[in-house]
């Protein structure tokens, strides 16, 4: 079992490639962004493929959860906990078709090499 000592200083990379097609898939990554952040580990997201969607002003709104509640929540506590956004460009404008300008504040538009810099960087990457 770790313990909190164990933990702190690390890095964590959570990719991220469902969208709202799926939502019982995408709070999870969320919730445990937010926790890892809560528990000192400096925690990135990097979203492609379909992810970005989620990141367009209002969309998370939309996207509503089982047990109540909607998936802005999530990524609010995930962005207040201080987690940090990378959305893949290429899959934002390309595949998703998203304006940058139409992204909620708080996500870095970036390229897609740099999926390899920050897995490269991290001591445990998850993919959701």
């Amino acid at each position: 079992m770790m313990c909190l000592a164990d933990v702190e200083g690390k890095k964590l990379l959570i990719v991220m490639t469902t969208g709202p097609e799926d939502p019982e898939k995408t709070y999870a990554p969320f919730y445990t962004a937010a926790l890892s952040a809560a528990m000192e580990v400096d925690t990135s997201m990097y979203f492609l493929m379909h992810a970005p969607k989620l990141l367009k002003n209002g969309s998370a709104e939309q996207v509503k959860l089982k047990k109540g509640g909607t998936l802005k929540q999530f990524i609010n506590m995930a962005l207040e906990g201080g987690v940090k956004f990378y959305a893949c460009e290429e899959s934002l404008r390309s595949l998703c078709e998203i304006d940058p300008a139409d992204v909620i504040e708080g996500v870095k538009i970036v390229g897609s090499s740099t999926l390899a810099d920050l897995a490269l960087e991290a001591d445990s990457v998850l993919s959701f």
